[in-house]
């Protein structure tokens, strides 16, 4: 039934000429810039930044609260760091409605120019350029904090500092630590009660030329030191040289987000969605890809060959295709690594016939390529030649002329491989060539791999590429560019920034053999990197789902919770036996959990991960139903409760149904699961009775007769119509809709209207779609 609400009965329907005058929403949240004495006041709906103009540090306070204090920018130049204590003028002038500029000058130094955003309601950018003549920095930081407690969240529970990974490689793994500790995460961190969820995050929006660092050190619960600063390189960045320097007579750090909220997981999010406005992600309309990968078993891997992979795309298309594995009605199967096994004539002809085959079974058909890396030893590489283009010249470069060297003239390897320079036309032209044979044999996706090569710091051939990230970004555009606009891009071992190259990412390193360590793990990057999901890649990759060879029945379903939670299913099992068939049958034609796996969007975590561990908790709203993921990662029994106000469901008796077997339970509040050893459930969530009622909270007028509503207890992302009247008495059928707006992700709502000329009252109810 549809839910309505009579303002009246809240005291907040009336006359409204009588209502008190107040500013509407948008313009409180308007940004002001204001010189008050000697401090600068920049501030919005929720943040104000203080700066101070005598000494070059800021203040920056989250409604009213401060929460870090004396930050200031800093730059490594050759000659030495300088901060603003360095200089002595200072001045500042608005650049737009929501930016502006504090200037930095002193006899000698480059002039130190810092810009301030003030973009969303409760978070601030900030970057820092120098101009001068011919500078150089291999370090800039737009937001440096060195104050004993100068980080305060304010509240105690459980505090916490997320470090972030680089990239994936090695099986690194987030580490949500205790905050009062010491380390240097990449490109964005937050720090956060883990009770409360209250947090800050800070992080870079660019991601063009910078490897960013963020750098804490804290104790008694808060920061002392806190930097968020281009030039990190580190055990995580793979990197055996120093970050390389940026030149010119204008040069700019990255631009930092700086966030806080009541709920930390939201302000990632914000974080997340602020980098699309710098770079939008790879848009893809395809759905989420369903396939197999021949990676998953050591029966197909470096033994691959066309006779099996043949054989394995028709068990899918007569064993799991017919059944419901599919989306949108394809699969993909997918060659990984020796793929080359099939490149048995100069053409290709079977992996052209693989192809073929593939699309006759209603499948596509994906490949593997490692642009970056050169797998041989230093050797190797001065005796084989560069395929360059097509047809393929030869003759230009041995692979020894391509590699990426240190300043001392030594290839850089990482993982087993040489590194390649993603800059030399060399590298360039072997992308060609391959990306070639991959649009003529007529494949639809690539897993490209071992990126994190093409960002290692180094000496390219480009001398304009002086960053391992810079000349990253030229590779990958490169590559891009020589790729079909429809062929899916799956990224491997990559970088996580910058992410606008691929349509997916794997979020962890190799979990194919699907045991509950490999569920764990991955499920640690679920936990704490959800918020990459749609955002950032279109699809989190969870790795191939592997039942066959070892997985007792409760991994098998623990991991394929996994795929369905983390937003991608690809399968690696033999799928050439009955045995092996059975067990994909089982798990991939369930149609319940193939719905789930199709909306592609990584479940957010409820209750939040301890070190390296995994959330056992996570949820996501689809539409007017809720998911509910629940994980057992131990190897004895458990009963964990969800609080479904933690899961963020609304009020209300819900039907649960267990999507691994279809049994249902009437349930409220709360919800107590039975898990075995290893095992995890996955259940919809659907309201039985009507959800409670929004509330309002404030109404107020400004201009006569504009009107400004608020009001919470909302269901979060759900529908509801704006309906009014000047007749209270009216039936409620009757009332007509000014408005359809959305709950915000806290349940809350906020609408304008505007009473009808010569109206002296107007009543204002909501209503549920």
């Amino acid at each position: 039934m549809p839910n309505c609400i009579y303002k009246s009965r809240l005291r907040l329907a009336c006359v409204a000429a009588l209502m008190v005058v107040v500013l509407l929403p948008h313009q409180a949240e308007a940004v002001l810039f204001q010189q008050i004495g000697n401090v600068l006041v920049m501030s919005n709906a929720s943040v104000t930044v203080n700066y101070n103009l005598n000494t070059g540090t800021a203040d920056f306070f989250w409604r009213g609260a401060k929460k870090i204090s004396a930050f200031y920018a800093g730059i490594t130049f050759t000659n030495g760091f300088y901060n603003g204590s360095n200089y002595g003028n200072r001045s500042w002038s608005v650049i737009t409605s929501n930016q502006v500029s504090v200037t930095q000058h002193a006899t000698g130094l480059p002039d130190m120019i810092q810009y301030f955003i003030l973009d969303r309601p409760d978070s601030f950018l900030t970057r820092v350029d120098a101009s001068g003549v011919n500078l150089s920095a291999n370090w800039m930081g737009p937001v440096v904090m060195q104050t004993t407690g100068g980080m305060d969240l304010g509240i105690t529970n459980d505090n916490r500092a997320l470090f972030v990974p680089f990239d994936n490689d090695h099986s690194v793994a987030y580490n949500s630590e205790d905050i009062n500790g010491s380390d240097t995460g990449n490109e964005v961190g937050a720090f956060y009660d883990n009770t409360s969820r209250n947090g800050l995050v800070v992080g870079s929006v660019t991601h063009d030329t910078w490897k960013t660092g963020v750098h804490w050190s804290g104790s008694n619960n808060k920061l002392d030191y806190l930097y968020v600063y281009g030039g990190v390189t580190s055990h995580w960045t793979w990197d055996v040289m120093p970050h390389g320097s940026v030149y010119g007579n204008v040069i700019s750090s990255p631009t930092v987000f700086v966030g806080f909220g009541n709920d930390w997981r939201i302000t990632m999010e914000n974080f997340a969605d602020e980098n699309r406005l710098f770079a939008p992600m790879l848009p893809w309309t395809g759905g989420v890809p369903f396939g197999w990968n021949s990676w998953g078993v050591s029966n197909y891997r470096n033994h691959i060959s066309y006779a099996a992979a043949i054989a394995v795309a028709d068990s899918i298309h007569t064993n799991l295709q017919a059944f419901g594995f599919t989306n949108g009605g394809t699969v993909y199967v997918n060659l990984d690594s020796y793929w080359n096994n099939l490149w048995t004539d100069s053409d290709g002809t079977q992996l052209q016939n693989f192809v073929a085959h593939c699309h006759a079974n209603g499948q596509k058909a994906g490949i593997y390529f490692t642009p970056f890396a050169f797998w041989g030893s230093a050797a190797d590489a001065t005796n084989y030649w560069v395929p360059v283009g097509y047809p393929p010249d030869y003759s230009q470069y041995r692979f020894s002329d391509i590699l990426l060297r240190d300043g001392s003239g030594n290839p850089i390897s990482n993982d087993g491989a040489l590194a390649l320079d993603p800059t030399h036309p060399g590298t360039q032209g072997y992308i060609d060539y391959y990306t070639y044979w991959f649009t003529t044999w007529g494949f639809d996706y690539v897993k490209l791999d071992f990126l994190s090569h093409g960002s290692l710091e180094g000496v390219h051939w480009d001398a304009g590429a002086t960053t391992g990230i810079k000349a990253y970004n030229e590779g990958m555009q490169y590559l891009l560019s020589d790729l079909p606009s429809a062929m899916f891009v799956s990224e491997s071992i990559a970088p996580i920034f910058p992410y606008q190259y691929a349509h997916s990412r794997r979020i962890a390193c190799d979990a194919e053999a699907s045991k509950i360590g490999n569920t764990a793990y991955t499920m640690n990057a679920v936990s704490l990197g959800w918020w990459i999901s749609g955002r950032l890649y279109e699809f989190n990759d969870p790795d191939m789902l592997v039942f066959d060879n070892g997985p007792n029945n409760n991994e098998v379903q623990s991991r394929l919770i996994n795929g369905a939670v983390t937003g991608l299913m690809l399968n690696g099992s033999i799928l050439t036996n009955t045995a092996s068939v059975s067990l994909a049958q089982t798990c991939l034609t369930n149609a319940a959990i193939n719905a789930v796996a199709r909306v592609g969007r990584t479940f957010r975590p409820v209750d939040g991960a301890g070190g390296t561990g995994a959330a056992n908790i996570l949820a996501r709203q689809d539409g007017k139903n809720w998911s509910i993921a629940v994980f057992n990662y131990t190897s004895s029994s458990a009963n964990p409760v969800v609080n479904f106000t933690n899961a963020g469901l609304p009020g209300g008796i819900f039907v649960a149904t267990n999507l691994w077997d279809g049994t249902t339970s009437t349930v409220s509040n709360s919800m107590s699961v039975s898990l075995g050893a290893k095992q995890s459930k996955l259940f919809k969530l659907a309201l039985a009775s009507p959800p409670s009622s929004p509330l309002f909270t404030a109404a107020t007028v400004t201009r006569g007769s504009n009107a400004a509503f608020f009001g919470g207890n909302g269901i979060p992302g759900w529908n509801y119509l704006v309906l009014t009247s000047t007749n209270l008495a009216l039936p409620a059928a009757q009332w007509p809709a000014i408005a359809t707006n959305t709950f915000d992700a806290a349940g809350n709502f906020f609408f304008t209207a505007q009473n009808s000329a010569g109206s002296t009252k107007a009543f204002y109810r909501l209503r549920l779609q």
